[in-house]
């Protein structure tokens, strides 16, 4: 109900004789709040709509969609010529490496509409001031984008174990082919965890989109680029060897020395392989970078030790004031 009482003020004149309060029935809220940890899991759901264009209009689906098509459809193949032919092209703990250059576009792409817009924005005052603590905002933004890269990285990986095992016959072909897969569905997730929190390290610092998604693209590609460089000028190199019968081949060095290891650890995808060679114990001759040994330790801390160096600045980050 709405009700207008008329009162003459104190300083009214001929021209405004009176003052007019409307009373339009303003209450408090006496619902159940969401609290804490209701605006966590609503910001966490948003971002990972986001990531994938989901409510959005239908330019933002096209990169998160297409990167997983590209992702999807080798496996697929392989499936088919697993079938086939029995021939596998690729293994699955080499999937991720193969197909780095899409991850890191995608997150060249996501990581800054997730992080960077709501700093171009400057609408983190009205996150942060409701119950919203300074590092859940960061930790719901970083999971999310853990979250579709799972996505993005896990469906490749299941399409393949399931278009296989369709081909096998018997129940210990079945077991050999599930013992193949899940080391391949956990290197998915460590490609997944430490990409998405150096991504969101990377395009927290900046607002302007252009300059998160350089970030992203030139710190994974670059390094990229650099660390497999210098681990084939320090000795991982082919060497051609002449077989007794005059004919020869080309092998890779056994053990190629400490400068092609430490090369190795220049960037994420190649310090999680020297990682995963160690841990598997893949043949040298196998493997596209030095196989690492002992130092396959080494690799594994330096990862740790990143991931929790750029998660450690990523709260840090959040908890400037600089950022109201």
């Amino acid at each position: 109900m709405t009700t207008d009482t008329a009162t003459a003020g104190p300083g009214s004149g001929a021209a405004n004789p009176s003052g007019v309060i409307h009373d339009i029935g303003y209450r408090t809220y006496d619902g159940e709040r969401i609290g804490r940890l209701g605006i966590v899991r609503a910001l966490y759901w948003h971002s990972l709509r986001s990531a994938w264009g989901l409510g959005r209009g239908s330019k933002a689906k096209i990169v998160p969609f297409l990167a997983l098509v590209i992702m999807c459809l080798p496996a697929v193949a392989n499936a088919f010529s697993v079938s086939r032919t029995g021939i596998r092209a690729i293994a699955y703990d080499e999937y991720m490496f193969s197909f780095q250059l899409v991850l890191v576009l995608y997150l060249a792409a996501v990581t800054p509409e997730l992080i960077s817009r709501d700093l171009r924005n400057r609408t983190l005052p009205l996150y942060f001031s409701r119950q919203l603590r300074r590092t859940d905002y960061p930790l719901a933004k970083v999971s999310a984008l853990i979250t579709a890269m799972l996505g993005l990285t896990a469906i490749p990986e299941l399409l393949l174990y399931i278009g296989t095992i369709g081909s096998r016959h018997g129940a210990s072909e079945v077991w050999h082919e599930t013992r193949a897969f899940f080391p391949g569905l956990l290197l998915a997730v460590v490609y997944s965890v430490s990409f998405a929190i150096l991504a969101t390290l990377l395009a927290c610092y900046t607002g302007r989109r252009a300059f998160a998604t350089g970030a992203v693209a030139v710190f994974f590609f670059g390094t990229w680029v650099v660390s497999s460089a210098l681990v084939h000028l320090t000795g991982f190199r082919p060497h051609y060897h002449h077989g007794p019968d005059g004919t020869g081949y080309f092998v890779k060095p056994g053990d190629p020395g400490i400068g092609p290891k430490i090369s190795g650890l220049l960037n994420p995808a190649n310090m999680i392989e020297g990682m995963k060679e160690w841990i598997v114990g893949r043949a040298p001759e196998n493997s596209e970078i030095p196989y690492p040994g002992g130092f396959g330790a080494v690799n594994l801390a330096v990862l740790v030790g990143l991931c929790a160096l750029a998660l450690f600045l990523l709260m840090r980050r959040y908890q400037k004031a600089s950022l109201l």
